[in-house]
């Protein structure tokens, strides 16, 4: 039976709970009351529920938000791209309004680079990994999908993880098949922690094989960061971790820390290059910079993205969330050993406990956590810790007890 007017987004319907209110880490639910927020809203809340910095942004701001189209844009926006990009070797953003979106521009832009290049759409072809997830909408829905793109690529994770060599050796040899199919490979997508994994990293001597083939190849390297970045990770983005740098960069969900949909695409010089030459070769500009939406990189949404900025500098939180990410861990660590607990792992606060199956996972520990205060979400057998980075010690000191007594049920 129907219970809602509202479609299920993530096949998650037996999970879905009414929200009511919320403030700081804490939620008010009509089936459960009040909730601790272990997973951030879905990793964006970061300084929390109703901010009252953020808020003020809100209503000064508010009903005066002009986007950003083709001949205009705003003072908020061009800001925030100017401080984006110089945390980065990037040269201009592009606003959008999910991650989703941007991740689908990222491959637009890559198509485009190619194209400038004499090759046509058709021949080019997308390199993934198995199980990442670049998000819902578009052309991405296929690449991400192995059944669909056979070039798609495991990582050394989980069973896998002393592979490296022979995952970047099948990736030499899909570079080779793409070849003897008459395909270009234009990208490889890859996100610096997988996320929808169980927050699993990708080691750096895998990135660095991978991002050598490309080099070779001129295959352009997209970091998805819509996770990762702005600090979740301990890292502005965490793809600063590898030696290689990407040459198109996704980010969102945190920037606006939750008060307003905004995400962005990222790139380098040779994206901005293949651009002047498309024009070069007469395509008409209009044809080269049709992309966006209707409603991106608003007043509202950038001068909150500002702000966000202000105070993660000036509270130092992507340092806190180092300190509270290695307390959690340490903490944590005391749980391993139950017979239900795979592996405890994270960097930053985005944090995984690897269970043993995902049934016990969704069926036992979410709805348990749920009845003692605390909102988890499991991605597969993975429960995620994924707070604001406002969380205190005591508040992680809540989490691990309530979750040590939840998993002692299958003891």
């Amino acid at each position: 039976m129907r219970q809602s007017r509202i479609a299920p987004q993530f096949g998650r319907r037996d999970q879905t709970f009414t929200v009511l209110s919320g403030e700081g880490l804490m939620i008010s639910t009509k089936e459960y009351g009040t909730l601790f927020d272990a997973v951030a809203g879905y990793w964006y809340n970061i300084l929390g529920m109703r901010n009252p910095e953020l808020l003020e942004v809100k209503r000064k701001i508010g009903g005066t938000a002009t986007h950003l189209y083709e001949e205009y844009t705003n003072p908020f926006a061009e800001e925030l791209a100017e401080l984006i990009c110089k945390r980065t070797s990037m040269s201009q953003l592009l606003f959008s309004a999910t991650g989703s979106m941007a991740c689908e521009n990222a491959r637009k832009e890559a198509v485009k680079y190619f194209q400038a290049k004499g090759k046509l759409e058709e021949e080019l072809v997308f390199v993934t990994i198995k199980g990442s997830y670049h998000g819902s909408v578009g052309e991405m829905l296929k690449w991400i999908d192995p059944e669909k793109n056979q070039y798609s690529i495991d990582a050394p994770i989980y069973e896998k993880r002393d592979q490296v060599a022979e995952i970047i050796s099948d990736f030499k040899q899909k570079v080779e098949l793409a070849k003897s199919n008459g395909k270009t490979i234009a990208g490889f997508f890859y996100e610096p922690i997988m996320g929808v994994r169980g927050s699993v990293p990708l080691p750096l001597e895998y990135m660095d094989g991978i991002a050598e083939i490309c080099k070779q190849n001129d295959i352009l390297l997209i970091a998805d960061e819509i996770t990762t970045g702005i600090g979740r990770a301990g890292k502005f983005f965490y793809s600063d971790s590898f030696s290689v740098k990407p040459d198109i960069l996704c980010f969102g969900k945190a920037i606006s820390a939750g008060h307003y949909p905004v995400a962005a695409t990222l790139f380098n010089e040779k994206i901005i290059d293949a651009w002047d030459k498309l024009e070069e070769q007469g395509v008409p500009f209009s044809k080269i910079h049709r992309r966006g939406n209707s409603i991106t990189g608003t007043q509202e949404a950038c001068a909150l993205g500002l702000k966000v900025l202000e105070i993660l500098e000036r509270d130092n939180l992507i340092q806190q969330v180092n300190e509270r990410g290695e307390y959690a861990i340490e903490k944590l660590k005391k749980i391993e050993n139950y017979s239900s607990v795979r592996e405890i792992r994270g960097t930053g606060l985005l944090i995984g406990i690897d269970l043993t199956n995902s049934d016990f996972a969704k069926n036992i520990v979410t709805p348990e956590m749920r009845k003692r205060g605390i909102n988890v979400l499991p991605e597969g057998r993975v429960i995620m810790f994924n707070p604001a980075y406002i969380i205190s010690e005591d508040q992680i000191d809540n989490f691990v007890n309530t979750l040590s007594k939840v998993l002692k049920i299958n003891e």
